[in-house]
């Protein structure tokens, strides 16, 4: 059936976009990891600051801003992928509730077929019936 087809191609379409969804959750805890431990990094340098010479403290300044830089755009990386992933995660929703709605339409459709055959088959019965009585008579 036509209806059949469409589903399932529906049901590949919502399998592809679960797949994805995994892959966004995937990457999205991959650069959380990274951002967690460049900021594990930076704090280590704030601890570890045992520099004595003015060079080796403007250096060391030199570095810290430059990794706030990096933790901002890793931030940010994060914020961006797990936007992705909220959107993502609805357009699954969506596309399961299509996928499901569907599937009711379908089950419906084939109830449906089911007992207009069975109304045919007991009408042809009860024809039957009535001639076989009339065939007495």
């Amino acid at each position: 059936m036509m209806l059949d087809k469409f589903k399932d191609m529906q049901q590949e379409k919502l399998d592809n976009m679960l797949s994805e969804q995994a892959v966004l959750k995937q990457q999205t805890e991959v650069e959380q990891q990274r951002l967690a431990q460049l900021k594990q990094f930076i704090d280590d340098m704030q601890t570890n600051n045992q520099m004595g010479n003015a060079i080796g403290l403007q250096n060391l300044a030199g570095m810290k801003h430059i990794l706030h830089g990096l933790s901002q755009q890793q931030a940010e990386r994060v914020t961006q992928l797990q936007g992705d992933q909220s959107r993502q995660q609805h357009a699954c929703i969506q596309q399961l509730s299509f996928t499901k709605g569907l599937e009711g339409v379908i089950a419906k459709k084939a109830h449906q077929i089911k007992q207009k055959q069975a109304r045919q088959h007991q009408n042809q019965l009860d024809e039957l019936v009535a001639h076989a009585a009339v065939r007495r008579s």
